[in-house]
């Protein structure tokens, strides 16, 4: 059988106040998740628009991306891997 404990209105609300505090922090994070979540689909949305206007003047979107991604990746790692694919390509009559 649980032990029953007196009530105790100071501890009562104490508890509340924590409650209250968790309860608009937990509301501030969410408002804030939803915010990064609206800013990345316009961001996502001003992407494709860029790359839309450099497909409709030509540009070949696939390489663009490609560079995208290798300009974010650090430029030792990238030659070491240009590098291997160059050997690569040798050993196997590419070249």
């Amino acid at each position: 059988m649980p032990l029953k404990f007196k009530e105790d209105p100071d501890f009562n609300a104490h508890n509340q106040r924590f409650n209250d505090v968790a309860g608009r922090e937990l509301k501030e994070m969410l408002e804030q998740i939803e915010s990064a979540i609206a800013q990345k689909k316009d961001a996502a949305r001003d992407e494709s628009d860029i790359y839309t206007v450099a497909k409709s003047r030509g540009y070949n979107v696939k390489a663009l991306k490609q560079l995208i991604k290798e300009r974010r990746r650090d430029a030792g790692e990238l030659q070491e891997e240009r590098d291997a694919l160059d050997l690569y390509k040798q050993l196997v009559g590419m070249v």
